[in-house]
This record gives C-alpha cells, structure tokens and sequence, in this order.
C-alpha cells in the first residue's frame, strides 16, 4: 500500500486552449497551469478595466472641451451683447445730452420771448395809458371850472368813447391787472360819480334853473334848481355814485339828500316825503335813496334837484341824460 501511494501524483488543473485551423495542419493544444491561469485572467481584467478607464477619461475630456467650447461662444456672445449694449447706451447718453443741450437753448429762447412780449406789452400799455391821459385831462377840467358846463354832456360821450377803445386795447377779456385794465376801472369810476342819471322816473319839468316868481313868497328870486315831476311815493334815484352827506330835515327844503360825488360835484334831493339812506353812506348811480313828497316850502309833490360844482349851484340840465 505504502508503495502504491508513492508512485500516485498529485492531480493539477490547466487551463487548455485549442488551435484548430480551417485547412490543413493538426490540432495544436496549450496548457496553462493554474497560477498562470489566475495571473492571465487578473492581467485581463485589469486590462480591460484600464481600457474603460481610459476611454471613459476621453468621452469626459471631450465633453469638457464641448463644453469649453460652447462656454466659450457663450461667453463671446455676452460680451457681443455687452458691446452693443454700451453702443446703445453710449448712444442714448449723447441722444439725452444733445436734448439736454436744446432743452437749454429753448428755455432760453422762451426766456428771452417771454422778456420780449412782457415788454412790448409794458410799452403798449404805457401808450395807451399815456393817450387816455391825456385826454382825460380836458374831460376832468369842468370839474374845476376851466370848461364851460354846456360842453360838459360831450365830455361825458367822449369819455364813454374812451371807456370803449380802452376796453378794446386790452390783450384779453379777462385782463384785470393791467395798466390798461387799471385805467379802464378808473374811467368807469370816474363816469359812475358824474351825476348824469336823471333821478325820477317822470321826464316832465316844469320849474327850471334860473330866475322865476316864487309860489309862495310872490316875487321873483333865484331857483337853484329843477323841479321834476312826481306823485308822493315815487322813486328818487341817486344821479351819480358818491357818498351821502346829509340826510334829514332842512328847512325849507325839507327832508333833503346831499350826495358828494368828487370832483367838485354834489347833487341835492328836497321836499322828499321819506329819506331811504343815512348820513356817511355810499351810494351807486341809480341806487333808489327816497321817495318824491311835498316837504318843506312846497306847494305839490315834485322832486327840487340841483347839481352844485364847487358848492356854486348849476343847471341840472347841463349834466342829466334824459
């Protein structure tokens, strides 16, 4: 037994590979023991996995440069875009300062358009200002005696044709701070207190100014005024705008009204059967201030009007439009 033991060998794996080939030739065969066996097939492996390694390492290195390369057309396309967006900004820039620049001119072409017209217009003003003054002049002289009272009514038409072309000399309807629109308030308050009104209704007279044979004394004396027609009651009327000075019961005239108008005129209103306003108060042309009566040195209702210039009694008729 012991010899048989002896003479067995060990049992050895091989890895076997066989050549056959297509013509003619034998079979050819080769072993590879075990460890070489492990050896090939780990030499094999380990190949293999450098070859996917390897080719894995160039699919990245390729896409790094794809993606190098389409970073980088993105990247020249933004700074293609950053230039054209400077050029548009650069663009608008100048676009702005030249609008800056004809903003400027404007303002001062309006500036010296506004100066311009501002004084054409003082100088406009100041002529026709400078015109109606001196007219006026002549117009205001009655009040101070130097015209004779007969001319006294075309004065007062010619005032009117100055109220008229000062109204028409105004650069707008609605001009009230002008020296034209200064002077044609002026004028109006100046033809407002001239007593032109005639203060009844009635237009019949029948005692005038002058000499005349008194109802009552019976001899002949001075009548200051004009006695107009009226039934007690009827509306006396302010003949101008001015300021009453006395309002009540004097004399033989009655119960009288005195109105100062300025410029040397006052007008008086007797024998009134009642008084409408007080002493100190204003009134407006055609403003009703009492009723027609029969007070005083009186024979019948009527209206004793008179129109005093320089407290010097006038004619009535010199001054009232019918």
């Amino acid at each position: 037994m012991k010899n048989l033991r002896g003479k067995i060998s060990a049992k050895r794996n091989y890895l076997s590979i066989m050549y056959i080939p297509h013509n003619k030739g034998g079979v050819k065969t080769i072993r590879i023991n075990h460890y070489r066996t492990t050896l090939l097939t780990t030499f094999a492996f380990m190949l293999v996995a450098l070859l996917m390694l390897t080719g894995y390492t160039l699919s990245v290195v390729k896409q790094n440069k794809d993606m190098i390369v389409q970073h980088t057309n993105e990247l020249n396309a933004i700074m293609s875009e950053k230039e054209q967006l400077q050029a548009v900004i650069a663009k608008q820039t100048k676009e702005l300062a030249d609008n800056a620049e004809i903003i400027t001119t404007m303002n001062s072409i309006k500036t010296i358009s506004e100066e311009a017209i501002d004084n054409y217009k003082e100088q406009y003003e100041n002529m026709i200002v400078a015109y109606i003054d001196s007219d006026i002049k002549d117009i205001g002289t009655v009040s101070r005696g130097d015209k004779k009272p007969a001319s006294f009514k075309e004065d007062v038409a010619e005032l009117r044709s100055l109220i008229s072309l000062v109204e028409s000399a105004k650069l707008s309807a609605d001009d009230v701070t002008s020296k034209i629109a200064q002077k044609e308030e002026q004028l109006n308050n100046y033809l407002d207190a001239l007593p032109t009104y005639w203060p009844v209704n009635s237009r019949t007279t029948f005692s005038g100014f002058g000499m005349r044979f008194h109802p009552i004394y019976k001899r002949y004396i001075m009548h200051d005024g004009l006695d107009m027609a009226g039934s007690t009651g009827d509306p006396v009327y302010a003949s101008g705008e001015g300021k009453v000075t006395f309002a009540g019961w004097n004399g033989g005239f009655g119960n009288v009204i005195i109105v100062d108008h300025g410029n040397g005129f006052k007008t008086y209103y007797a024998h009134l059967s009642k008084i409408l306003v007080k002493e100190g108060q204003w009134v407006s042309k055609a403003q009703k201030i009492g009723l027609v009566g029969s007070t005083g040195l009186s024979t019948s209702s009527h209206l004793h009007f008179e129109v005093r210039l320089n407290d010097k009694p006038t004619d009535p008729l010199y001054y009232i439009e019918p």
